[in-house]
């Protein structure tokens, strides 16, 4: 592994230099491999960075999201790179602004779909999720490119919206198996107890979406066929509560269904 970069004596507007340099990979930057991503140089650099430094770091990565989020334009691995890092650094400001970025998709012809689609995937990946509207918007706009990030969006945030939202999705083999990956990763985060509703909701809406896609997705819903559980002794169930507490309750929903 290279030596990490001393940044720690660097001013604020010198930081916010050398990070655009090394998104570039223009700058000596610690990596497991030589092919590693710039970025995850930089989050070495930043986790043995002393706390000024790191802030520096940090506002220096919002305001380039924010030069980009202008116009949208920029070399296309920069941008992912740029991208992946505000994902690590989970920014709120960010993420709106990459939000409201999203809306201007269509005022924007010359961005690259490939920059489209990294900033959606950073928006599925990073708090605070955004809300069904959001996605609902975002599929209207190009239901073949942005249909595997939108159904990731809804399942992050209402599983049973995401349902709903099937019938809208492309009739495509490529699609139906996409969904089936997305829908198996929500189920697995599922209460047990909530599991078998969503498969026979599922089942129950693939016969208003397109055949081919709702192949796929009948597939891996009939695999879940003993998915239902028995009903629970409802004292026993109170009683574990009050002793545990929230270790036992549902975990939150996981936002992370990118596809790979």
């Amino acid at each position: 592994m290279n030596a990490p970069a001393p940044i720690n004596d660097l001013s604020h507007d010198e930081i916010r230099a050398w990070l655009k340099r090394a998104l570039h990979g223009k700058e000596l930057l610690p990596r497991l491999t030589p092919d590693e991503s710039h970025y995850l140089g930089i989050l070495r650099v930043d986790k043995s960075a002393k706390a000024p430094a790191r802030d520096s770091l940090r506002d220096g990565c919002h305001r380039l999201v924010h030069e980009f989020c202008a116009d949208g334009t920029g070399e296309t691995a920069y941008l992912e790179e740029l991208l992946s890092l505000a994902a690590s650094f989970k920014d709120p400001v960010t993420v709106e602004e990459l939000s409201s970025l999203a809306r201007r998709f269509p005022q924007l012809p010359n961005m690259a779909t490939d920059v489209r689609l990294e900033v959606l995937a950073t928006l599925v990946d990073t708090p605070p999720p955004r809300s069904v509207e959001f996605w609902a918007e975002i599929l209207a706009r190009n239901s073949i490119e942005y249909a595997p990030l939108a159904l990731s969006g809804v399942l992050a945030v209402s599983p049973a919206r995401a349902i709903t939202m099937l019938p809208s999705l492309p009739n495509t083999e490529r699609m139906g198996q996409l969904a089936a990956l997305k829908l198996d990763l929500a189920w697995d985060t599922l209460p047990s107890a909530q599991r078998f509703q969503f498969v026979r909701d599922i089942k129950a809406i693939l016969q208003k979406c397109g055949p081919v896609f709702a192949a796929p997705v009948m597939e891996w819903a009939e695999t879940k066929r003993s998915t239902r559980v028995p009903d629970f002794n409802t004292s026993l169930s109170n009683a574990l509560f009050a002793f545990f507490g929230k270790a036992i309750n549902a975990q939150a929903f996981t936002p992370k269904l990118c596809p790979a």
